[in-house]
């Protein structure tokens, strides 16, 4: 390795090494192994006797298995690569639900939004953001702006709603308020041209640069003169866990700052970041919600994102 070809076994992708003796044009058999992750779960069923149900083995976002009627979900059984069903288990007794979920996600912040929609008018909102709002690994239909506008039509029916993506993968705020490139000239102007009522903001790639307030404060002190300067109100999303962070905290400085900016200037906060932390509770590792093993979620993820912006929409 590292001579006749390189690889990176974290992505799986590996090419011709520097002093290698292949071509662009020759056959190459590869031999590989690979292990599958498994989620099975203690139930108890009707009459109190309880059992192992096996979920079923998948790449990457294994699932708990569904439960038949009568049943009773006590813990989940996370059987992780490469084991063999006694090493690399773990086992996650049930400690609250979804419904428990404590978040700091904010009704009341949308007031002309809100007048809009109770009064039966037009409302148009502009999901703007990065590889996860362009929908990432999420199913067609599953990203989160469309589970929202679904969610919002079901509880507002009499109001003409519209929800629009504008958002380019790997991109930061920073790029769209500054480009620096051809690639992200006048494409901030595409959501002024949309003219919205409301915006949702959702870089999970600020975090990498954003932690200090001193970096992240004039970067959303502009966000919010300019969309306060089209009418647009705003709400701040606290992004989901990626790949690495601890299992039921959210310990990035960028969340923080978004929080605290919220409050600060009394706008409406979208805390996906908390239903993540709380995951673990609910004996669901977050990492077992990525799609891509790292920072993209699958369709219970964008879910996510939707039930807590609807809260937003509350008066």
């Amino acid at each position: 390795m590292n001579e006749d070809y390189v690889c990176d076994p974290a992505w799986a992708a590996f090419g011709i090494g520097p002093k290698s003796s292949i071509t662009p044009e020759d056959e190459v058999l590869i031999d590989y192994r690979y292990s599958l992750r498994r989620i099975d779960s203690l139930v108890r069923t009707a009459d109190g006797e309880e059992l192992i149900v096996e979920g079923k083995s998948e790449l990457v976002v294994a699932k708990p298995p569904a439960l038949a009627e009568g049943q009773t979900r006590l813990a989940n059984i996370v059987v992780d690569f490469h084991s063999d069903g006694k090493s690399n288990v773990q086992v996650l007794p049930l400690a609250e639900t979804a419904a428990e979920a404590q978040t700091a996600s904010t009704p009341g912040r949308l007031p002309k939004a809100t007048a809009k929609i109770r009064a039966g008018q037009p409302l148009t909102i502009v999901c703007w953001g990065d590889s996860v709002t362009c929908g990432g690994d999420a199913t067609p239909g599953n990203r989160y702006p469309e589970v929202l506008e679904k969610m919002l039509k079901e509880k507002f029916p009499d109001a003409p709603i519209a929800v629009n993506v504008i958002a380019i993968g790997g991109s930061n705020s920073r790029q769209w308020l500054y480009p620096g490139d051809d690639q992200f000239k006048g494409q901030f102007d595409r959501i002024v041209a949309a003219k919205p009522d409301v915006v949702t903001i959702e870089f999970v790639n600020d975090f990498y640069g954003l932690g200090d307030p001193k970096d992240f404060d004039p970067t959303y002190e502009e966000i919010l003169k300019r969309f306060r300067a089209i009418d647009a109100e705003i709400v701040l999303i606290t992004p989901h866990f990626v790949h690495g962070m601890p299992r039921d905290h959210d310990n990035r400085p960028y969340v923080a700052n978004l929080k605290r900016f919220a409050e600060k200037h009394d706008l409406a906060l979208a805390d996906a970041s908390a239903r993540w932390a709380h995951l673990w509770r609910e004996v669901l590792p977050y990492i077992t919600l990525l799609a891509n093993n790292w920072n993209h979620p699958d369709d219970r993820g964008h879910r996510l994102f939707a039930e807590e912006l609807i809260k937003c929409f509350e008066p």
